[in-house]
């Protein structure tokens, strides 16, 4: 082994592969990064029922003529002829408070005015065994939309100077809410029991709001439901959108923040992975010329160690392992840097209220091998053709 390195390695050029290694770490950083980036935010908007694409809200557009006539609301017939259609599978009524709601708190100082909807059970997608009430209770649990947390986290509180607020501390936060109709009043202690990723909207238990426009509500107010929730067999078929613009209604997903941010982080990912892929074969034609270069400028050597006895498997062999310790730094630097990025970047997401995983996904570390596999592959191969090549002539 010493004659190897005596013969053969005082030709390297240690700075060219210092170079092309750091080059190597970078590209598979940047491409195993953004392959990470992309599991999480996938898992992020789509971890739960919420991103269920076969439920949509809708509601008929406002207009000048029908806010004066009072018809942007469901009639018992509007709800018939939309369960006659085949592509409905099921509707759900979304109710709205017909009384004054707000919420205050003193040890946050605040208060504002607010509005509640329900929803039946069986169009929720967040199954929490505390959002439940019943006539008699004094803790109100709600479900609030996730993008409205992430409207308070990144607009509100930043412009008011206010804390940003994690999906655990806000439900350790009570508030209480008061209900009137002018007349009399009513408070309850607001919990805020879950997130819902399906409607944008701030919900309690159905049988709370029955309850309270029961007794509280406006005598005046429209009874009739403004929005309505469906479940359809494709929300992107053909007749279901013309059944949407001939009837003048306008649809919802529910998920206005996550689509927007799915799309931008989509983009970000395909761009990171290009300039990865870019560095990694770059670095992967460096090391390669690096180590043809090595074996013709060693050529009278190799032609030495071959008359004296040496086999040109050991020649290769000697110098793929040269390879492998290379790279298994290079893979070692590589994967603590990602593990550490990636620990960071969860702290201060979970921080900003969104739950992401602290550990690399699997799919990372098995697309990592792949790639390092095929790396060390093509460069033994063209080692083991350069000296054979060298051999020959």
């Amino acid at each position: 082994m010493n004659l190897f390195q005596k013969l053969l390695w005082r030709s390297e050029n240690r700075w060219q592969l210092i170079g092309a290694g750091l080059g190597t770490a970078m590209g598979l950083v940047l491409i195993l990064g953004a392959f990470q980036l992309y599991l999480d935010v996938n898992r992020l908007l789509n971890k739960d029922e919420g991103a269920d694409p076969r439920y949509v809200q809708i509601n008929k557009r406002v207009s000048l003529l029908n806010t004066i006539g009072g018809a942007s609301t469901f009639s018992e017939e509007d709800i018939e002829e939309i369960l006659k259609e085949p592509f409905v599978q099921s509707l759900g009524v979304l109710t709205a408070n017909n009384f004054r709601v707000s919420a205050s708190s003193e040890n946050l100082g605040f208060y504002t005015e607010l509005f509640f909807e329900a929803v039946p059970d069986a169009f929720l997608d967040v199954r929490e065994s505390r959002f439940q009430w019943q006539e008699g209770d004094r803790e109100l649990p709600i479900l609030l939309s996730r993008d409205y947390l992430a409207l308070y986290n990144f607009g509100f509180a930043p412009s008011q100077g206010l804390p940003q607020l994690t999906p655990g501390s806000i439900q350790r936060v009570g508030f209480e809410i008061t209900i009137a109709n002018g007349q009399r009043t009513a408070k309850f202690q607001g919990r805020i029991v879950g997130f819902s990723d399906r409607y944008n909207s701030i919900l309690v238990p159905q049988p709370f709001m029955d309850w309270a426009n029961a007794h509280f509500g406006d005598a005046l107010s429209p009874k009739e439901p403004s929005r309505l929730i469906l479940e359809v067999d494709n929300p992107l078929a053909s007749d279901f959108l013309d059944f949407v613009a001939e009837n003048n209604y306008e649809l919802s997903t529910g998920r206005l923040v996550g689509g927007q941010i799915q799309t931008m982080v989509g983009f970000l990912t395909l761009l990171l992975l290009f300039i990865g892929g870019l560095i990694f074969l770059l670095s992967l034609l460096i090391f390669l010329l690096n180590f043809r270069l090595l074996v013709v400028q060693s050529r009278d050597d190799i032609g030495l160690l071959l008359q004296i006895g040496y086999r040109q498997r050991q020649i290769y062999t000697f110098l793929n392992r040269r390879l492998q310790y290379w790279f298994a730094n290079i893979g070692i630097g590589t994967a603590l840097t990602l593990i550490a990025a990636h620990w960071l970047l969860g702290l201060s997401a979970r921080a900003q209220g969104l739950e992401i995983p602290l550990m690399i996904h699997p799919l990372v570390w098995i697309l990592g091998a792949l790639l390092s596999a095929g790396f060390v592959y093509l460069n033994y191969w063209s080692i083991r053709q350069n000296v054979v090549r060298t051999d020959l002539q």
